[in-house]
């Protein structure tokens, strides 16, 4: 099939090649021990399938709006703000299927060919793939162990430009777990609004 360019662009998470590689190995007979994509190693909490089986028998299984259920949605902006000390609008929250369409959708809404998006490194694999898919100019913040996995803040500032669209914040990190201070975070909100 004669595909579009920009997925061509797209990878194989290494982790999923490993993964595949690894369920191999088993059903061929060998023990393994799962240390490639982030799953649980344990069951399903017995209370959160009993959760899912009384959702379907009051009949949640029709689409909802796309930006998530309501009174999710507004739980989450509650919890949020009694997180972090400060009121949250549930149409400031959007529900999604997991991780990557909601980092890919809005990086193709924003960035533009040519725009630059810092990101943490070590970071998730995706990162790099949907800003080149989107055009931008992948641009990462080197994460030390020496410095607890946290953004170097004279690093991200030498790396801010005007071609700057983005800025990609994960915390705690994955795949590194490092949890960014909240002064951190408020010296790149206020780069963020100049």
């Amino acid at each position: 099939m004669d595909f579009a360019e920009r997925v061509t662009q797209l990878t194989a998470e290494g982790a999923y090649y490993m993964l595949a590689r690894a369920q191999a190995l088993e059903a061929a007979g060998r023990k393994i021990i799962h240390l490639e994509i982030g799953q649980p190693d344990v069951p399903t909490f017995a209370n959160i399938v009993e959760a899912g089986v009384e959702a379907i028998r009051q009949g949640f299984t029709r689409y909802t709006p796309s930006a998530g259920m309501g009174a999710l949605r507004k739980a989450i902006a509650e919890d949020a703000g009694r997180r972090r000390g400060m009121p949250f609008n549930p149409s400031q929250v959007v529900v999604g299927p997991g991780a990557k369409p909601a980092l890919f959708f809005p990086t193709l809404a924003l960035v533009r060919p040519g725009d630059e998006v810092i990101y943490p490194d070590p970071g998730f694999p995706t990162y790099k793939a949907m800003i080149d898919v989107a055009g931008g100019t992948p641009v990462h913040v080197p994460l030390r162990e020496a410095d607890d996995f946290s953004f170097d803040l004279v690093a991200f500032d030498r790396l801010v430009s005007d071609r700057t669209r983005m800025v990609i914040l994960n915390s705690p990190g994955n795949p590194t777990g490092g949890v960014m201070s909240m002064a951190a975070m408020e010296h790149i909100a206020e780069a963020a609004q100049e």
